[in-house]
């Protein structure tokens, strides 16, 4: 095996008079670009703006205002009352009435169907009558087996019946049981009857000609309502 041979060591070239070069002979120095002062400030500037369009941004979006909505569904025609409202309190603009004006709401009346959890706005309501200049609003007592089971809601279509009175024998199939008072009336308002467990206070819209004939049935305690499309 043949033995390496020697190294060669490269030296640096010496300079003038045996000495190395200068270190500024040796290569250029590296340029350095001087950014203008108006970028910095103009960088600045974006910083705050974005940072105070953001903290807008969270204020605004964290603020919320009482408004008016409904409990319940409240039918077309129904005369609107406290219990019927409530608030609740939203963030954003929103043209819902302001809950401190509640109260201008009762007593009004509902100018079309307003659904549950609704945010109430005016163009709901109206302070016009919802009675025709040919209907009446009549009470009715009714009690228990005399109306549906299920009871009743506003906005639904009834047939008022005068049912026999009490104590006449019972018909014969060729004659009707009750006669009809007031066809596809309108129930306006249930409520429950407090002087008769499972009876019902009805408010009913029935043609003006047939409000006299229900108030005596009623009063008789002989009015029956039974439900009918419509």
């Amino acid at each position: 095996m043949s033995s390496p041979g020697p190294r060669t060591m490269t030296m640096p070239t010496p300079g003038v008079n045996g000495h190395r070069p200068a270190p500024s002979q040796l290569g250029s120095p590296l340029s350095t670009r001087h950014r203008p002062k108006g970028y910095a400030a103009l960088a600045v500037a974006l910083i705050v703006g974005l940072g105070a369009l953001g903290y807008y941004f969270y204020t605004t979006a964290g603020t919320k205002v009482p408004v008016v909505v409904a409990v319940h569904e409240i039918p077309a025609g129904h005369s609107i009352a406290r219990s019927d409202l409530t608030t609740v309190e939203v963030a954003g603009d929103v043209t819902a009435v302001a809950g401190a004006n509640l109260p201008s709401l009762v007593g009004q009346t509902a100018a079309v169907e307003i659904l549950p959890n609704t945010l109430v706005q005016r163009a709901m309501v109206t302070s016009v009558s919802p009675l025709a200049s040919s209907q009446a609003m009549v009470g009715v007592a009714v009690a228990p087996g005399q109306m549906p089971s299920i009871g009743l809601s506003p906005g639904q279509s009834v047939d008022v019946l005068q049912l026999p009175s009490k104590g006449t024998s019972v018909p014969d199939a060729s004659s009707p049981p009750a006669s009809v008072l007031a066809p596809a009336a309108v129930v306006y308002d249930v409520r429950s009857n407090p002087s008769v467990a499972g009876g019902a206070l009805l408010t009913l819209l029935v043609p003006k000609s047939a409000s006299y004939g229900i108030e005596a049935a009623s009063n008789s305690g002989l009015v029956a309502v039974v439900t009918v499309s419509g």
